[in-house]
């Protein structure tokens, strides 16, 4: 070589310099693809949308969501959108090993010159993106998403990173993935989608948020014939059914108002029982979670019509239903509003009011525990006299009505104050107290003391406890946690949650069977008896609080257990006075509470086998506790019997009258009040006296002012604490 010639590389050089540089190369993409590992998904592609069914497993009741996402296996995508997808983003799908070298060298060139408009990427490439990375414009992002994808591509089946891409691209009105998407657009499972749909739907993957196809399809007119034309080169479609096909037909956009309405009331409290059970927000919103309730449709349906059926309610007025199982515990249908998106207070669950005389079968059951027994004798003489704690007190019944010595019997079906003060003294309030946890009342309900007043119902519960309560007296004895969720399964089909549908017996099966019997004659012959209208057996107590701030009904059959309250507050959770409502002046437990209450009883328990009560039985054979209220023994004396003729052969025979115990049934001549009254308040005992019980003389049983309190006037007693006004029947 001479001259200039000589100084150009031979060809050997030339080789070696090009080996050197392919095996550079082919070792930095080796190191690459070794240190590249596959990431965690990005917690918005892995997320899921859970889904709330009622208590059939099928019918929707709502979501809980981030983004709204369900995934789906690839045999549950139609293969003409798995074919339109392919067609769109990318006709080498089956052929490529997950990347494109032209789409990347064109990334890289448009990264390089920040003029990267995308594009050109695999369906894998972009199912990286999606799933495990994010959509930053860099070169180091675009060499990740390689990597991954060559790895991907390796792992998964073509048809698992279809399945798998479809599931997590975006396609507007808030829908991520096919499934959401075909429902939101075409109201159809992805499973159904025709060609037209499927082209749609693929020509709104590169622009989603282009334009909504209901308002204007044209602005996806050409994607559209794109898509259609591509099919038909791949041999999905013919070259005629490509012409021939049209824009679908979209449906119109739904707004999302599944909060809307009484079910929100729902949805909450599921969320909420979730959550107590360790469930955290992050799994309910992204877990994909299949959520089945306990709440049946057609007792959900008749729960709101029911409320709607009441007189428009007053300003302040709110109305709580509680539907339960005997059998589980679980609620079947709850009212806690007309709308949760205007209040999310439940009046079901979160609003507490005073129960009134719902709460004297606590003390009925404090009496049959402790030996007393239906067709025993009490004071039912208004202003009677009796001794608490060394404080006299003589509580008054409605209107001053008096009835003479009545059976305990006669005192439940007609709600007798002075009747049931002198019984809750006799056992004990603390016994009262000690029945009503038992049966469901939390520990922490607010003016649950253990004083005489407590029968009177100064406790302020919500409808939910009262409804648990109950609940315990129509499973005979067994209180079960009251519960929203059947089961809670992830989308692998582990089970997150499951309640407890057993329950724990509390009661004696035969102090429960007459707890029944004697709260069945309030129905059949009481201030509740609009009740028997239902047609089946039903036993129940009715509630009205003083000034008439709170009404009541709490029954029950074997099937179904329900309580409604009817209630007012000012707004910030102070007791309002309800006034005259519905053409009354004013509102009783055995009025709307009552009616709202046997309307939706029928209509649950319509088509539903009618049962009967247990049988009474022997009650336990325990000793009476010394009386210690000082009322005088109230059991009537018996008349004489006529003395029988004899003859001088026949000797006379003892006509000493036995003292026989009136029977259950003898309370017919006794006047029932047409009404569910408002209870007189009791008093505390004195502050002074020494050393009370740290349980007693605590708060004010729920609060209230003296309005129409007769209970203590004439008294002339100072140091009472007041109680806050209650009810009676």
């Amino acid at each position: 070589m001479t001259g200039w010639t000589r100084w150009l590389p031979s060809l050997r050089l030339i080789g070696v310099g090009i080996l050197t540089a392919c095996v550079a190369v082919i070792g930095l993409f080796s190191i690459g693809y070794a240190v590249t590992d596959v990431p965690e998904p990005n917690k918005e592609a892995a997320g899921q949308t859970s889904t709330v069914y009622y208590d059939d497993g099928e019918t929707v009741l709502g979501s809980f969501k981030t983004e709204d996402r369900k995934n789906v296996t690839i045999d549950r995508i139609s293969t003409p959108m798995q074919q339109a997808a392919i067609a769109a983003e990318d006709n080498s799908f089956y052929e490529n090993r997950g990347i494109s070298i032209k789409g990347l060298s064109r990334a890289v060139i448009g990264v390089a010159t920040d003029n990267y408009a995308g594009g050109g990427s695999t369906i894998t490439q972009q199912y990286v993106k999606n799933f495990y990375l994010t959509n930053e414009r860099t070169l180091d992002r675009k060499v990740k998403e390689m990597f991954i994808a060559l790895k991907i591509d390796q792992e998964l089946s073509k048809d698992e990173i279809l399945a798998n891409y479809l599931n997590t691209i975006y396609l507007g009105r808030q829908s991520y993935g096919i499934e959401v998407a075909s429902k939101k657009y075409f109201d159809k499972p992805a499973s159904e989608l025709d060609v037209a749909e499927s082209a749609l739907l693929a020509a709104m993957i590169q622009r989603p948020g282009l334009a909504d196809p209901a308002e204007d399809p044209g602005k996806y007119e050409d994607r559209f014939k794109y898509v259609l034309g591509n099919m038909a080169e791949l041999g999905y479609i013919t070259e005629d059914e490509a012409a021939s096909t049209e824009m679908p037909e979209v449906r119109a956009a739904q707004t999302d108002n599944q909060f809307a309405g009484p079910n929100g009331y729902l949805l909450d409290e599921v969320r909420k029982e979730l959550k107590r059970n360790g469930i955290e927000d992050e799994v309910i919103d992204r877990g994909g979670l299949e959520i089945t309730t306990t709440f049946s449709k057609k007792k959900m349906d008749a729960a709101i019509k029911a409320v709607e059926d009441l007189p428009k309610l007053k300003e302040g007025m709110h109305v709580g239903l509680v539907s339960m199982d005997p059998e589980t515990g679980g609620i079947v249908a709850m009212y806690g509003g007309k709308d949760f998106l205007e209040r999310q207070h439940s009046a079901a669950t979160e609003d507490i009011t005073q129960a009134g005389s719902t709460f004297k079968p606590f003390t009925l059951v404090a009496g049959l525990e402790n030996g007393y027994r239906l067709t025993d004798y009490l004071t039912g003489t208004s202003g009677t006299p009796m001794n608490y704690e060394g404080t006299r007190w003589s509580p008054k019944n409605y209107g001053g009505a008096s009835y003479g010595p009545v059976s305990l019997l006669k005192a439940t079906q007609s709600s007798v104050n002075t009747a049931y003060a002198q019984l809750n003294i006799e056992v004990g309030p603390e016994k009262t107290v000690d029945v009503a946890e038992r049966a469901g009342l939390p520990k922490n309900t607010k003016g649950l003391e253990k004083n005489a007043a407590n029968v009177l119902g100064t406790a302020s519960p919500t409808v939910k406890d009262m409804a648990t309560a109950y609940n315990t007296f129509a499973s005979n004895g067994i209180t079960h946690t009251p519960h929203t969720v059947k089961t809670a399964v992830t989308p692998e089909g582990e089970t997150l949650y499951e309640p407890d549908t057993e329950g724990k017996r509390n009661f004696d099966k035969n102090v429960m069977a007459e707890t029944t019997y004697a709260l069945s004659r309030v129905v059949t012959g009481g201030s509740g008896s609009y009740a028997s209208t239902l047609g089946r057996p039903a036993a129940g107590k009715t509630g009205t609080s003083q000034d008439n701030y709170s009404a009541w009904f709490a029954g029950y059959t074997p099937n179904l257990t329900t309580t409604v309250s009817i209630f007012r507050d000012d707004g910030e959770g102070n007791p309002v006075e309800i006034g005259p409502y519905g053409g009354r002046g004013s509102i009783t437990g055995g009025s709307f509470p009552t009616q709202t209450w046997t309307k939706y009883m029928k209509d649950a328990l319509k088509d539903e086998p009618v049962k009967q009560f247990p049988k009474r039985g022997k009650l336990p054979q325990v000793e009476k506790p010394k009386p210690k209220s000082g009322v005088p023994n109230q059991r009537p004396k018996p008349k004489p019997s006529p003395k029988p003729k004899t003859t001088q052969d026949e000797k006379p025979k003892d006509d000493k009258p036995k003292d026989e115990e009136p029977k259950d049934e003898e309370t017919k001549e006794e006047e029932k009040p047409k009404e569910d009254p408002p209870t007189v308040e009791p008093p505390k005992p004195p502050t002074k006296k020494p050393e009370p019980p740290k349980d007693e003389n605590k708060g004010n049983g729920g609060g209230g002012d003296k309005k129409g309190d007769t209970s203590l006037q004439g008294l002339g007693m100072p140091g009472f604490i007041r109680q806050g006004t209650v009810s009676v029947l």
